[in-house]
């Protein structure tokens, strides 16, 4: 009985440090990194303090050069960095790559589809906490011969195989650049629907579940319409919760225009905002980072 009671006590001093280490990692938090493209299609980092006035890292110039980066995805997912991103303008492979520090990455190519869905757009994921599985989403060809929401699950990238992916969701046009938030139970899925000459914009669907089989994006049809003064034709819309706020910021991306910006703090009412962002920057994606995180950044990669 004394032993146990000796256990007891140890695991919730354990349990407490733990909590005070998660609560000071939140709180360490101060600026944002932002990954984009640009022209050359690599990688390319920038930073800011307030989300919204970027700084680009390494001059302006890649970061890191895989043969083919377009809409770049990265997230922290239990203390690892993830980063997908699109391929090549056809074929069936995702990229995948893994980081401690955002610096040095492993990982390559994935078959996520067989050679009927001609594509894979702009990969991402969702960690479902409850699942403890990533839930992996892109854009490839249905065979109604329209864009469509693909997905996969996955605990640990490996073995993963064309036949573990199945159709997100279909809203009967084509439909890319997915990227999904969860706020008070609900997920918010902002995407761009229709073809370039429909101007359609970044629309907004929302389902209670990842799970389509319990809920579907697509019961929205093609989703609403929040960004009123949205420059068009655009895609890329993207997603940060701002540190220590119940506030986000929602970026575009105009076909030719800097990307833009939309402030929220329900989902439900946007307001454009002002930002400054790297010359030639698309589809950027955004997360928050530590002071050592950054300075370790610049250090490696100077910024102007």
């Amino acid at each position: 009985m004394h032993g146990r009671l000796l256990c007891m006590i140890f695991l919730g001093i354990i349990a407490a440090n733990f909590a005070q280490n998660n609560s000071a990692m939140a709180e360490e938090y101060s600026a944002y990194l932002m990954a984009y493209f640009g022209p050359e299609e690599k990688l390319h980092y920038a930073w800011s303090h307030d989300a919204c006035n970027w700084t680009a890292l390494n001059n302006g110039r890649p970061v890191w050069s895989p043969p083919f980066v377009r809409d770049p995805f990265i997230n922290r997912v239990n203390g690892k960095f993830h980063l997908v991103h699109t391929t090549g303008w056809t074929g069936t492979t995702i990229g995948h790559w893994e980081s401690d520090d955002l610096i040095h990455w492993e990982g390559g190519e994935i078959q996520v589809v067989d050679a009927s869905k001609q594509k894979c757009w702009a990969p991402e994921f969702f960690h479902c906490d409850i699942e403890d599985v990533f839930y992996v989403f892109w854009a490839s060809m249905h065979e109604d011969n329209h864009h469509a929401m693909y997905y996969l699950k996955t605990r640990d990238w490996k073995n993963i195989k064309p036949g573990d992916s199945a159709v997100f969701f279909n809203i009967g046009i084509h439909d890319i650049d997915l990227t999904i938030v969860q706020h008070n139970g609900t997920y918010y899925a902002f995407h761009k629907p229709g073809d370039v000459d429909d101007r359609m914009g970044n629309r907004l669907s929302t389902s209670s579940s990842l799970d389509p089989a319990a809920d579907s994006f697509a019961k929205d049809g093609h989703g609403k319409v929040v960004f009123a003064d949205e420059t068009k034709p655009t895609e890329g819309p993207q997603v940060i919760q701002l540190i220590g706020q119940q506030k986000w910021h929602v970026y575009g991306d105009p076909f030719h225009a800097p990307l833009e910006a939309w402030e929220t703090t329900d989902f439900s009412a946007f307001r454009k905002i002002t930002v400054q962002t790297p010359q030639g920057a698309k589809h950027c994606s955004v997360i928050p980072i530590t002071q050592s995180e950054l300075d370790a950044l610049l250090a490696r990669y100077p910024a102007d």
